[in-house]
């Protein structure tokens, strides 16, 4: 792990009910922002004193690279055009030589 310097740690604001209660007291009632607390430098907690330990896990399997995604094919949103079109087509077909002659059955009067 690298070590963290002072100029690159971030500032962290941290409220709790202390703090709130003197910024309550300190602006007569009105919100106020958080104060920005600097913590202490710590050492990171990667050593252990394990018996047999020996270092740092590293991953047992390796994944492989995913492939790169492209993007969205051009003529995919004509492709769904046609497909669609060609529904609404055979829809109408239907609708007209099948279940229109069910539906309106053409009765020619009787001649006499």
């Amino acid at each position: 792990m690298r070590e963290l310097n002072k100029e690159t740690q971030p500032e962290v604001a941290i409220r709790t009910m202390d703090s709130d209660m003197k910024t309550f007291e300190q602006s007569g009632g009105e919100m106020a922002m958080a104060q920005a607390v600097s913590l202490p430098e710590s050492e990171p907690e990667s050593k252990f004193e394990i018996p047999g330990y020996t270092g740092p896990e590293k991953p047992i399997f390796n994944p492989a690279p995913a492939p790169a995604i492209a993007g969205p094919a051009k003529w995919r949103p004509i492709a769904v055009f046609i497909g669609i079109l060609a529904i609404i087509i055979i829809f109408g077909f239907l609708g007209y030589f099948v279940i229109s002659p069910w539906l309106f059955p053409n009765k020619m009067p009787i001649v006499q």
